[in-house]
């Protein structure tokens, strides 16, 4: 065992000794051969000052004004008008044909209509409510039909009531909506 860890001593010593030669001799040969030229950087290109002046401008974060417009004389007329600021039921983002009447429930005083949408949802609807894009309130609900009101653009700047309705479908077509 003695020998071993003298043996073992012996060669750590050996390995320490000042003998760098082949280490400098490399380092000589690399200093010799040339390098890559770097490239310098670029000069920046100079800047051009450019004055921003919106003082004349509406802010971004103030609502527009109405601007004095035909669209705004036109409307401005004593004639029918849908009342634009009350809050939209999400079946007024469906036309009617994307409707569907697909059945109906409650007591015959007060009748509630299911209506599915072409995405497949199911809503209740009962006289009073919105549907349709064109203002369309319920006026009554059946078994067989809702039917409502409509205010359409007359193409002068008024509105005029129009009256529609939605059937309810049939056995054979109600097997092929679901």
């Amino acid at each position: 065992m003695k020998y071993i860890v003298i043996l073992t001593l012996l060669f750590i010593v050996q390995g320490c000794s000042n003998d760098i030669s082949d280490v400098e001799q490399f380092v000589t040969s690399i200093k010799v051969t040339k390098g890559n030229d770097i490239e310098s950087i670029p000069e920046p290109s100079t800047f051009i000052h450019f004055e921003y002046s919106a003082a004349f401008l509406r802010s971004p974060f103030d609502q527009p004004q109405q601007e004095l417009t035909i669209d705004v004389i036109t409307q401005s007329r004593d004639c029918l008008q849908p009342d634009v600021k009350r809050n939209k039921s999400v079946l007024e983002a469906y036309g009617l044909e994307n409707l569907t009447m697909m059945g109906s429930l409650g007591l015959s005083k007060d009748l509630w209509a299911l209506v599915k949408t072409a995405n497949g949802e199911v809503y209740k609807v009962k006289k009073g409510n919105y549907i349709g894009l064109f203002h369309g309130q319920v006026t009554r609900v059946s078994e067989q039909q809702i039917e409502l009101m409509e205010v359409v653009p007359d193409g002068s700047g008024c509105w005029m009531e129009r009256s529609n309705s939605l059937a309810l479908i049939s056995g054979d077509e109600l097997k092929e909506k679901i």
